[in-house]
């Protein structure tokens, strides 16, 4: 059910795209991602099994959004996001729970993101997450009718998940970038963090960018294409590599809930993560595309180090009223 509204939103994001008059400029755009380990072509399905996520990003016509108030010249964008994420050890079908080396969780959730632009160079994003964990999250279900229709393995200890219970996170990043070549090659450091009832993190990543180049203000990158400040369109492409080192207090994933130890399996968590990613962008007028490989040093101990491919398509929407 989760893929056929998936597909349904991109069906009607293109027919509006083609309805909506031309302007000048684009307030709104629909990205869709997918995110897995089986499109590496390892025949592997483990850990972080798979994503599906979409985020709607508009750009408010008020400098005041829910009580909110930003300065006129500063670019702000509003994301609202909607994503299901699913996690299984590494052999699913084992049907020893001694023998997991990753619980199996599912985690359903909506968040809301603020990104504001005080300078092209500058972004600081902050907002909340509120979702369930779970089998109310569906994960199960899905992945079960998937493998078992598409002639994969199926999955067999989804009856030991972690247990269901409302999550609620804040979340708050500050990037800088900082250019080394002009419009060619630049540095983005990023500093994030997350706390709530689900999971506590901080994270600090850089990553470098080299290509046809755009601000932080301007670009795919930070999903910030739209918005008043675009004079015009300028097409470009990038790759990127970036290292990231997170400090892990909780992930409720895998240690599951926070005030309880209900869930029949859980596993320790290692605190320090290393993440690795190297991708590519390309943007036209309408749309951006992105492919991201991670890798993630162990999450688990006893579990091992894990990698996953990222497809991002991204569709602008055009506005009358600018």
């Amino acid at each position: 059910m989760f893929r056929r509204f998936f597909f349904c939103c991109v069906i009607s994001c293109i027919t509006v795209s083609g309805l909506i008059a031309q302007s000048d400029y684009y307030r709104q755009e629909l990205s869709i991602t997918t995110e897995n380990d089986v499109y590496l072509l390892q025949n592997t399905d483990r850990y972080y099994s798979n994503g599906a996520l979409i985020h709607f990003r508009f750009v408010p016509e008020k400098s005041t959004f829910l009580g909110i108030r930003h300065k006129e010249e500063t670019k702000r964008i509003i994301e609202i996001e909607l994503s299901q994420k699913f996690y299984t050890p590494k052999d699913l079908t084992l049907t020893d729970i001694a023998d997991f080396d990753r619980p199996y969780a599912g985690w359903l959730y909506t968040g809301l993101t603020v990104s504001d632009f005080p300078k092209p160079n500058q972004l600081l994003s902050y907002g909340a997450e509120l979702g369930v964990i779970g089998d109310i999250s569906g994960a199960d279900g899905f992945q079960t009718w998937y493998h078992r229709n598409f002639g994969f393995p199926e999955p067999q200890g989804w009856g030991y998940q972690i247990r269901n219970e409302l999550v609620f996170n804040l979340k708050g990043s500050y990037s800088y970038q900082f250019p080394l070549l002009k419009n060619s090659i630049d540095l983005i450091a990023t500093s994030s963090a997350m706390l709530g009832t689900g999971f506590i993190n901080a994270m600090q990543q850089a990553d470098i960018r080299f290509g046809k180049l755009q601000s932080l203000d301007e670009s795919a990158f930070k999903n910030a294409i739209i918005g008043r400040r675009r004079n015009g369109f300028d097409r470009h492409a990038y790759f990127f590599l970036g290292y990231g080192a997170q400090w892990v207090g909780h992930n409720v994933t895998i240690q599951g809930s926070l005030w309880n130890d209900n869930s029949p399996h859980t596993e320790d968590i290692y605190t320090s993560v290393q993440r690795f990613r190297v991708g590519w962008a390309a943007s036209s007028v309408n749309t951006t595309f992105k492919m991201t490989y991670n890798w993630l040093s162990e999450e688990v101990k006893g579990a091992k180090v894990h990698s996953y491919v990222g497809f991002e398509l991204m569709i602008r929407l055009r506005s009358r009223n600018l």
